[in-house]
């Protein structure tokens, strides 16, 4: 019993870490999608609206078949989709990166300031006898 505590109790900060790492990745997934569509969604708008771009864009695509239209437009999403995944990895990648060293350096300070202080009680003690 002894051992599955200390396992569990050593296991939680790495589970911790995975969990806000997971959660880095969807967060940023959403946005960057989010930012893609509000994008995508303005230059669909600036085309409609000026007819020097819209001509041209419904000659092209009079001219083009949809299974054509349909295998270009998937191999671009999955491109998409793979470059997003790959961004958003590293940002969770660095933000665990990040976290870690954050602990690290608190726990140094904590452990530096606690050698301060008892020896500034130490040398105290020293005066006072």
């Amino acid at each position: 019993m002894l051992f599955l505590r200390t396992v569990i109790a050593r296991a939680r900060p790495v589970v911790s870490l995975c969990w806000y790492g997971v959660s880095v990745f969807g967060i940023s997934l959403i946005g960057l999608y989010g930012i893609f569509g509000i994008g995508l969604q303005a230059s669909l708008v600036v085309i409609a609206n000026t007819t020097r771009l819209t001509l041209p864009a419904l000659y092209w695509l009079d001219h083009q078949s949809g299974a054509d239209l349909l295998d270009g437009v998937t191999s671009n999403a999955r491109l998409v989709d793979k470059l997003f995944q790959e961004i958003c990895g590293t940002i969770a990648l660095c933000a665990m990166a990040l976290r870690v060293w954050r602990r690290r350096r608190q726990a140094a300070r904590g452990l530096a300031s606690t050698e301060v202080s008892a020896v500034a009680n130490k040398n105290s003690t020293a005066r006072d006898a």
